[in-house]
Parts: C-alpha cells; sequence; structure tokens
C-alpha cells in the first residue's frame, strides 16, 4: 500500500509539472505567434495551394469537404482541389460529377480509382495531380474555416517548416459523448501549442495536415503499412532531423470534424489510434534516444520516450484510483477527492479560456459544463485503457504487422447531413 502511495506521487508530479510546462508553452506560445503574424502580413504573395481529399462512401459529406475549400479566401487562381474517390460503392461518383458539370469548377479534379486504401488514395493525388508549393490533405468527412488556407500557408513563409496540423475542433451535436470528445480535443489541441514552441511535435493528424510538396516527394510519399498514415508519415519527416525540418500546429488553422457516436465505435478509434502509433514508434525506433545533431534532445530523449513512459503510467491508474477510492471511502477523506476535482477543474477552465481560436459565446457555453468533465473524462479513460491492453495483448505481433500494405479505410458511424447541392 505504501508503494502505490509513493507511485500516485511520483506519477502525479510528473503530470502536475506537465500541465504547468504545457499552460505556460501554450501562453507563449500565442504571444510569440501573434507576433510573427503581424509581421508574415507585410510579406510576398501566397504560393500555389493543393488540397487532397481522398474519400470512400462519403457521399453524404463529401460535397462539404469540397465547399469548404473552394469557399476559403484564399485566391482561385492559386488554388487546385482533387478529390481522389477510392472505389465508393455508394452515390460518390455521381454526385462529384454532377456537382463538377453543374458548378464548372475548373480547378477541381475528381480522380476515381478502384479500393487501395487511404494510403494509396492520398499519394495518387498527391504524385500524380498534386501543384504548387503546398499540399493540404483533408479527410472527406470533414471541412475547413474559410480562413485556414491562408494562414497555414503564413507558417511556411519560414523556411524550416515543413509539416503542420490544423486545429480540429469537433462539429457539437448536443449529446453526452460529443461534448465530451469537444473537451478532450480543445485540451489535446491546447497542447499542441506548447509541442510547437519546444519543438517536440511528431504527429500531423490527417485532417487538414499541411506539408511542403518537395519533402512529401522526398520522403517517398505515405508508406501505407501502418493503419495510421498519418502518424506514420510525421515520423518519416522527422527522420530528416527536427532542427531544419519542423513540424509545427497552426493554431489559427481550424479543420472542424464529426464526433463518434457510440462509445463501442470510440473504442474502435482509439484502439487504432494506440495500435499504429505502437507501429509507427517500432518503424522509427531509431529516433529514441538519438543523440544525432539533426535532431533536438527534447524529443528523442525525453518526448518521445515519455510517450512510452505514460503508456506505463496508464497501465497501473486502476490500481492507484482504486487506492484513492479506498482512502476517501475509509477514512471518509473528502479532501483528497475535492483537491483532484479542483485541479481538473482549473486545468480544463484554463484551457478554455486560453483558447484563442474561439468566441465569448462559445467559453461561455461549455464553462458550465466544466466541472462534471472531471467524472465523464473516466468514459474516455475506460476507452483509452481497452485500446491499451489490446495493444498490449497484440505486442507480439507488432513486428509481423507491418509486413504488409495495411491502411484501409476504418469508417465508425458518424453524424452527417446530407451532402450540399
Amino acid at each position: 500500500m505504501e508503494l502505490i502511495a509513493y507511485l500516485i506521487i511520483f506519477f502525479g508530479t510528473i503530470n502536475l509539472i506537465r500541465m504547468g510546462l504545457f499552460l505556460i508553452g501554450s501562453d507563449i506560445y500565442d504571444l510569440k505567434t501573434s507576433t510573427e503574424k503581424k509581421k508574415a502580413s507585410k510579406k510576398g504573395s501566397l504560393p500555389f495551394f493543393t488540397v487532397v481529399i481522398p474519400a470512400h462512401n462519403e457521399q453524404n459529406s463529401i460535397l462539404r469537404a469540397v465547399q469548404s475549400v473552394l469557399d476559403s479566401d484564399y485566391p482561385m487562381d492559386k488554388l487546385k482541389v482533387v478529390v481522389v474517390d477510392d472505389g465508393s460503392t455508394d452515390n460518390s461518383r455521381a454526385i462529384l460529377t454532377a456537382y463538377k458539370k453543374e458548378h464548372k469548377a475548373k480547378n477541381l479534379t475528381l480522380v476515381f480509382q478502384k479500393n487501395q486504401g487511404k494510403a494509396k488514395a492520398l499519394n495518387n493525388g498527391l504524385h500524380k495531380h498534386a501543384v504548387g508549393k503546398l499540399v493540404m490533405c483533408l479527410d472527406g468527412d470533414s471541412y475547413i474555416a474559410p480562413d485556414a488556407l491562408r494562414n497555414a500557408a503564413r507558417y511556411f513563409r519560414d523556411e524550416k517548416v515543413v509539416a503542420l496540423a490544423s486545429n480540429v475542433r469537433i462539429i457539437p451535436t448536443g449529446t453526452l459523448l460529443n461534448l465530451i470528445q469537444r473537451f478532450e480535443y480543445l485540451v489535446c489541441y491546447q497542447m499542441k501549442r506548447a509541442q510547437s514552441l519546444f519543438n517536440i511535435e511528431y504527429i500531423i493528424g490527417g485532417i487538414g495536415s499541411t506539408f511542403r510538396r518537395d519533402v512529401i516527394k522526398k520522403i517517398g510519399y505515405y508508406d501505407g503499412d501502418t493503419i495510421t498514415e498519418d502518424i506514420d508519415l510525421t515520423m518519416k519527416i522527422l527522420q530528416l532531423g527536427n532542427k531544419k525540418h519542423r513540424v509545427i500546429y497552426g493554431a489559427d488553422v481550424t479543420s472542424y470534424t464529426e464526433s463518434v457516436l457510440s462509445i463501442k465505435d470510440l473504442m474502435k478509434q482509439r484502439f487504432r489510434w494506440k495500435w499504429g502509433r505502437s507501429q509507427t514508434f517500432y518503424k522509427n525506433r531509431n529516433l529514441f534516444f538519438n543523440s544525432h545533431n539533426r535532431f533536438g534532445k527534447a524529443l528523442t530523449y525525453l518526448y518521445l520516450p515519455y510517450a512510452i513512459f505514460s503508456d506505463v503510467a496508464f497501465f497501473l491508474e486502476p490500481l492507484m484510483i482504486g487506492y484513492i477510492a479506498y482512502i476517501i471511502v475509509a477514512y471518509g477523506d473528502l479532501v483528497t477527492l475535492l483537491s483532484a476535482i479542483l485541479v481538473m477543474v482549473s486545468y480544463l477552465s484554463l484551457n478554455v479560456l486560453m483558447e484563442t481560436t474561439m468566441s465569448l459565446r462559445e467559453k461561455l457555453v461549455l464553462m458550465p459544463f466544466v466541472p462534471s468533465m472531471y467524472f465523464f473524462f473516466y468514459i474516455l479513460s475506460y476507452v483509452e485503457y481497452y485500446a491499451l491492453i489490446k495493444s498490449l495483448v497484440l505486442l507480439p505481433t507488432l513486428r509481423n504487422s507491418i509486413a504488409q500494405q495495411i491502411c484501409t479505410w476504418t469508417h465508425v458511424e458518424r453524424r452527417v447531413e446530407a451532402s450540399i447541392a
């Protein structure tokens, strides 16, 4: 019992330090990018942009994705949209063809291929149809804000920047699980501010991800031998060295996606994320504790190993939660419970209030739900623990799991209205 108490103190201290550093880092990031944005507004012209949208059976959302790009405030003479339909069996092809004909969209290219998986769909669009300096990859069930492309282009005025993650928001639907995911994404993407500042980012999520086209070509595009092609691509870029090839986060490059509707599908999604990251870590295990001068030590000696450490800590979490519950019940120690709630409420409140891309109204809507999130986040903990345990069970198969092209479509149920006309 004494050992458990020491573990709680140890892991709790590490977590508090991490939370504090990330909050401070996020604040510095906002100050820094605000200054850089003012300077950038006085500089040169915008580069040519290609947006690649891979899709498979997205008849209810694909036009929303396309329209969001064509409605952006980016110059249309410097923009190309490439939709790669990967053997859809629904009405996607007919919907896209009719849309292009009706709107006479000259900068919209439609590509129809037999079903080969998401990675090959992306590679087709990037390798054979993308032009210009910058490329963005956007999922067919997502869409971008009107200023996303213009804001993304600004970051690439720094020649060291080669890849950028967008600020992904969950579209509100009014359900409890949707609300939990909104808070989760808010916290995770606030953390990316600090990760970008400290140059330790290693995940460029697929939604609204932006790259220099020549760098994507240099690394050979997507591999497709893991189930998370976006993490895999990011770490292929990092192999070039993160000092001269920076992987960053753009807080004002906003994109939107649907939330997962059920616990079952959320478990399916989080296992894919966890297992895919494990595959990618194994493929790129040479990055861990790599002392080559092209890498920042904060990434190779601290943050990548910390990702493994956090999984170990999370594996022990039920034991520690059980111990805390025992103390609270056996000794009537409500101070411990109230202290934990206070820390979480304070942290979440700061995350909401510090989010510079949210309106005051949005913040006021979310703030009343902050106290309850301490308890509702245990739903996420249950889902993540399932993903961790399933990944640990499969760990002996990790090496062989990367032996074939396995990047296929893994749709989960989404609440998407019919496509716009």
